[in-house]
C-alpha cells in the first residue's frame, strides 16, 4: 500500500520548501532534463554538453586519444573558437566521475585543467556517453610510446624540467586525496630535448578506471600482475613507483627489457629488483641514484614517501636502499618441466598445469618444499590454511576451483587472487565485474568468488595496513549475503551497484541512456514512452537493484508487489516506485510516463468489481494523464477506502447471490412434483389467509367490548 506521506502529496505541496537540487560528486547538478532527451533532434555532427559545449564529433585530435576514449575538438556553443578537446568514454568501462571535482580543484600548471565532466547525446553511436573536456595541449608527449626505450636527457635538465613540477603535481594531488594512475612519458606533455623543456603538463587520468591504461612497466610487480579492469583505485605509493619509472625512462639511454612481454618483464622484476631491471647497464650517480632507489623499492613500506622525497628535495640526504628481492630457496621445485627457486614464481604458473599442481599438492611434495628448501613458516601456515579451508566442503566437484587460488595465495599473498584465467585484486573485483556485465560475458566465475569465500581467505593473510581489510571483509560478506536471495534488487545485480557506485544503470530497458541515478531514469522514461517499442513495465532486476542502493526508500517498499505472480500488482508496484522517485526529488511532471502507465492499467481496472466504479477511475485517470502527477494517479488506483468499499459491496453481492442461488435451487426441486407443490402451496396460502381473518375477528371483538365498557 501506498504511504500517508505519498497520499498527502496528491493534494498539493503548496507552500513546502524547495529542497536543493540534487548533486554530483563532481560538483555538477543533475537537474538538467534537456541533457536526458536522447531523440531530440540536434545536427549530427555536433554534440552538446550541459547546452554549453559543442563538441566536434567530425574532428578529431588524435595524439590525444586515450585507449578506447577518442579526443574530439569542442568549442563554447554559438562560437568557431577551438580551445578545449573532449575525451569520450567506452560504455563498457566506468569512468571515474566521482574524482572529477578533486581533479577540477587542483589549480597547477603541471596538470592538464578539466573544464567540464558530464553526459552527452552521442551521434556516431546513437547513444548517450560520458564526456570529459580539458583545456587544449599544444605540446606533443615527451614520449611517443614505450618502445622509444629511454631518451638519454642529461641529469640536471630532467631535475629542473621534469622533477620538481612532477613532485608538485603529486604533493598537489596528495593533497585532495586522489590517485592518478596515468603518471607515464607518453602522459606527460612538453616540448624540449636532452637540454630539458620549458613546461611539463600531466595529462587525464579520469576517463579509464584507475591504472587500466598504465603499461604494466610503470606499476609495482604486485599491481603489474593484475588484469587491468580489475586493478582497483590503488594508493600514492603506486604513483611514487610510476614516477620513478618514468624519471628511469627519461634518463637512461638504452631499454634493458626491449622485446620482454609484461609477464617477462614481472619475472625480471622478480629475479633482480626494479631498479637493476629497468636502469640496465646505465649507470646514475649522484643526488639522482638517490632519489632513483628511493622511489622504485620494491617492499611498498620501504619506498619513499612524499615527504621524503621533499626532504630529499630540500638537501637532505637519505641512505640509499637496497632493492628488496623474493625469497630464493636453497633447492628448487619441479613443476610443468622447469624449475622454481622463488614461491612467487610458482604462484604465477600453478595454472599452467592443473593435474600436475593437484599431483604436487597431493603427495606433499609442495608442503615440504616449502618447509625444507623455503624455509618459510608462514608460507607452510598459510597453505596448511588454504588446505583445510578448501576441505570444509568436500573433495567433490569443485574442490580444485577452491584450493588451486587459495594455494597461489598462500604462496604469494601479494598477488592477486588468481581464478579460471582471471587475475584480481579484490579492490578490483568491482570494476572487472562491471565490465563483464556490460559486455555480456560469463559472470560465473565472479559468483564462484564470492559464494567460495576466496577473497576471504586472500584478506585473512594480508599484512596490516596494506588494505582496509575490514571495509573490504563488510563489503563482500553483504555481496554473499545478496547472492543468497534470488528475489527483485537482489543477486548478482546487486553486488553489481553496491561495489560499483559510479556504475551506470545497464538494464536492458534503459539501453542507449547513460542512467546514474534515481532523476536519470525518470528522464529516460519519459524519453522511452514516445518510442513504438518501449517495453511492458519499467522495472526490472536491474533497475530495482541499482534504485535500492542509491536509496532503499524509492523501492524497497514495493519489493513485494514488484515480485507478485498477479500482474496489477506489478503494474502498481512499478507506478508506486515511479511516483516515489516524483515526489522524494520534488521532479517536473511526466505526461509521457503517464500515457504510458494509462496503456497498462487494464488489468488494475479489471481487478475492480464493480463495473461503474471501472468507468469512473477510468476517466479520472485519462484526465491525470495530460499532467503527469504519478502521485495523483497511484493515490487514486491504491485508495483504501475505494478498494475496501468495492470489496464489501462485492461480497454483500455475493452473499445475496448465493441466496438467490438457494431459493432458486429450492423452488426447482419443489416444481418436480407439480401436484404436492400445489397443495402445499394452497395450504400454506389458506394457513397465512385463516390466520389473518382471525387476528382481525378478534381485534373488531375486543374493540367493541372495550368500546361498551366505556360507555356504561
Amino acid at each position: 500500500m501506498m504511504t500517508d506521506e505519498m497520499s498527502q502529496s496528491a493534494e498539493g505541496t503548496e507552500g513546502a520548501e524547495e529542497p536543493p537540487l540534487p548533486v554530483e560528486e563532481d560538483g555538477t547538478s543533475t537537474e538538467n532534463p534537456d541533457d536526458k532527451k536522447v531523440n531530440e533532434s540536434k545536427p549530427s555532427n555536433i554534440a552538446v554538453l550541459s547546452g554549453e559545449m559543442e563538441i566536434l564529433v567530425d574532428k578529431r585530435i588524435p595524439h590525444l586519444d586515450r585507449g578506447p576514449s577518442l579526443a574530439y575538438a569542442t568549442r563554447a556553443s554559438g562560437q568557431s573558437h577551438e580551445g578545449c578537446f573532449a575525451l569520450v568514454c567506452e560504455n563498457h568501462l566506468v569512468p571515474r566521475s566521482a574524482d572529477a571535482g578533486k581533479f577540477s580543484g587542483i589549480m597547477s600548471s603541471g596538470l592538464i585543467n578539466l573544464v567540464a565532466s558530464g553526459v552527452v547525446y552521442w551521434p556516431p553511436a546513437q547513444e548517450e556517453r560520458y564526456v570529459f573536456v580539458y583545456e587544449s595541449v599544444s605540446a606533443k608527449p615527451i614520449m611517443k610510446n614505450i618502445e622509444e626505450g629511454g631518451l638519454g636527457w642529461k641529469q640536471d635538465a630532467v631535475m629542473n624540467s621534469i622533477v620538481v613540477p612532477m613532485i608538485n603535481v603529486l604533493m598537489d594531488l596528495r593533497d585532495v586525496d586522489m590517485v592518478h594512475g596515468a603518471i607515464n612519458p607518453m602522459n606527460i606533455f612538453g616540448a624540449g630535448s636532452k637540454d630539458g623543456v620549458d613546461r611539463v603538463m600531466l595529462g587525464e587520468c579520469l576517463s579509464t578506471p584507475t591504472s587500466y591504461l598504465q603499461p604494466a612497466m610503470f606499476e609495482p610487480i604486485e599491481r603489474a600482475m593484475v588484469d587491468p579492469i580489475a586493478k582497483g583505485p590503488g594508493t600514492s605509493e603506486d604513483d611514487i613507483y610510476a614516477f620513478g619509472v618514468t624519471l628511469v625512462m627519461i634518463l637512461r639511454s638504452k631499454d634493458p627489457l626491449a622485446g620482454m612481454s609484461d609477464e617477462d618483464v614481472i619475472r625480471q622484476k622478480i629475479e633482480l629488483g626494479s631498479y637493476v631491471s629497468l636502469t640496465g647497464k646505465d649507470r646514475f650517480t649522484g643526488s639522482i641514484l638517490e632519489l632513483l632507489r628511493g622511489l622504485l623499492y620494491d617492499d611498498r613500506v620501504q619506498r619513499w614517501t612524499l615527504d621524503e622525497v621533499e626532504s630529499w628535495l630540500d638537501g637532505q640526504r637519505l641512505s640509499p636502499k637496497q632493492s628488496a628481492k623474493k625469497q630464493k630457496a636453497s633447492r628448487p621445485i619441479h613443476f610443468n618441466g622447469e624449475r622454481y627457486f622463488r614461491s612467487v614464481l610458482l604462484a604465477m604458473d600453478l595454472e599452467a598445469d592443473q593435474s600436475e599442481a593437484m599431483q604436487m599438492i597431493d603427495d606433499g611434495t609442495l608442503e615440504q618444499w616449502i618447509s625444507r628448501s623455503l624455509e618459510d613458516n608462514l608460507a607452510g601456515g598459510r597453505l596448511e590454511k588454504a588446505l583445510e579451508e578448501a576441505r570444509e566442503d568436500g573433495r567433490g566437484p569443485g574442490y580444485w576451483d577452491r584450493l588451486l587460488p587459495r594455494v597461489s595465495v598462500a604462496l604469494d599473498v601479494d598477488a592477486p587472487i588468481r581464478f579460471k584465467g582471471m587475475r584480481i585484486n579484490p579492490e578490483g573485483f568491482a570494476g572487472a565485474l562491471a565490465e563483464t556485465y556490460m559486455l555480456k560475458k560469463d559472470l560465473m566465475p565472479f559468483v564462484d568468488i564470492i559464494n567460495q569465500q576466496l577473497i576471504m581467505f586472500w584478506l585473512g593473510v594480508q599484512q596490516e595496513g596494506r588494505f582496509d581489510v575490514g571495509n573490504l571483509t563488510s563489503r563482500f560478506d553483504s555481496c554473499r549475503a545478496f547472492l543468497r536471495q534470488n528475489t527483485m534488487g537482489y543477486g548478482v545485480e546487486r553486488c553489481l551497484y553496491f561495489l560499483n557506485p559510479e556504475c551506470r544503470c545497464i538494464s536492458e530497458k534503459l539501453e542507449g541512456y547513460y542512467v546514474r541515478n534515481p532523476e536519470d531514469i525518470m528522464y529516460a522514461f519519459e524519453d522511452i514512452a514516445e518510442k513504438p517499442n518501449r517495453p511492458d513495465l519499467f522495472i526490472d532486476r536491474h533497475i530495482a537493484a541499482f534504485l535500492s542502493v542509491k536509496d532503499r526508500r524509492m523501492i524497497d517498499p514495493f519489493f513485494v508487489e514488484l515480485g507478485a505472480e498477479e500482474y496489477h500488482r506489478k503494474i502498481l508496484g512499478n507506478i508506486k516506485t515511479l511516483a516515489t522517485i516524483q515526489k522524494r526529488s520534488r521532479m517536473e511532471m511526466f505526461p509521457g510516463i503517464a500515457g504510458w502507465i494509462v496503456d497498462i492499467l487494464e488489468p488494475v481496472y479489471e481487478h475492480y468489481h464493480d463495473r461503474e466504479l471501472q468507468v469512473s477511475i477510468r476517466k479520472k485517470i485519462e484526465k491525470m494523464k495530460e499532467e503527469g502527477d504519478l502521485v495523483k494517479m497511484i493515490t487514486l488506483l491504491d485508495k483504501n477506502d475505494i478498494k475496501q468499499r468495492d470489496f464489501l459491496n462485492f461480497r454483500k453481492a455475493m452473499e445475496e447471490y448465493r441466496a438467490l442461488g438457494e431459493e432458486n435451487l429450492e423452488l426447482r426441486k419443489k416444481m418436480e412434483n407439480p401436484e404436492i407443490f400445489g397443495k402445499e402451496t394452497g395450504q400454506e396460502i389458506a394457513a397465512i389467509v385463516s390466520g389473518v381473518l382471525a387476528g382481525i375477528i378478534i381485534l373488531s371483538f375486543a374493540f367493541m367490548h372495550f368500546t361498551e365498557a366505556a360507555i356504561f
